[in-house]
């Protein structure tokens, strides 16, 4: 009988695998058969490993979910939450395939680990516990939403010159001044401010005099 000399299934091999399929595919161009294929074995093989898709949707999300870096102990809680929150959004922005389909996938440890730890470090800061429940919300939704909008915008390429031409026959300034001021800010600035952390600090500076207010 001839030797086997495949590099051996493990489950970590197939998560990597399939996140290596969905990053330049995306989720929808993710099958078992295709998996199966670029790991050079048969489908059924898999099923010793994962138990079915959603098993390895599952686990791809939490894999993806341990780049997210931990913060060193000893930081204040803000910086703390930022750096938690910056490397969230990070991850997600790599793994584009994610962001959409993170609320719809049961979390793995790792996932539990980073809400659990962003749970204790609003604990030290002092809320209450309604507040600190609001900004545990607050601070997620904020990665989970203003993630999948950018990736959206970034995805959704325009011709932008023709894009332009219609809201300037389209969208009077007599009528509507301030859009038409906004979208020229954007139209005509080649750099903008990093608006994922001016977003996150107003979050957390807004929880910060909550606990002074109370």
């Amino acid at each position: 009988m001839a030797n086997d000399d495949r590099t051996p299934l493990t489950r970590e091999r197939i998560l990597a695998t399939a996140i290596e399929i969905a990053d330049e595919h995306g989720a929808a161009g993710l099958s078992m058969r295709k998996l199966a294929k670029e790991l050079g074995y048969e489908v059924m093989s898999l099923y010793n490993h994962v138990r079915n898709k959603d098993d390895l949707l599952d686990g791809m999300v939490d894999t993806v979910a341990g780049e997210i870096a931990l913060p060193a102990e000893e930081l204040p809680w803000k910086r703390a939450v930022r750096e938690i929150a910056v490397s969230w959004h990070e991850t997600l922005v790599r793994h584009r395939w994610a962001a959409t389909m993170l609320p719809q996938r049961w979390p793995g440890p790792n996932r539990w680990r980073h809400m659990d730890n962003l749970l204790r470090l609003l604990s030290t800061a002092d809320l209450p516990d309604d507040i600190a429940d609001l900004g545990f919300h607050a601070v997620t939704m904020h990665i989970q939403g203003f993630t999948q909008q950018q990736i959206n915008y970034s995805t959704q390429v325009p011709d932008e010159a023709a894009m332009f031409e219609r809201f300037r026959t389209e969208v009077s300034p007599e009528v509507f001044p301030h859009i038409v001021a906004h979208v020229a800010y954007h139209r005509d600035t080649e750099q903008h401010p990093d608006e994922f952390g001016f977003v996150l600090d107003l979050i957390l500076d807004g929880l910060e005099r909550a606990a002074t207010q109370r």
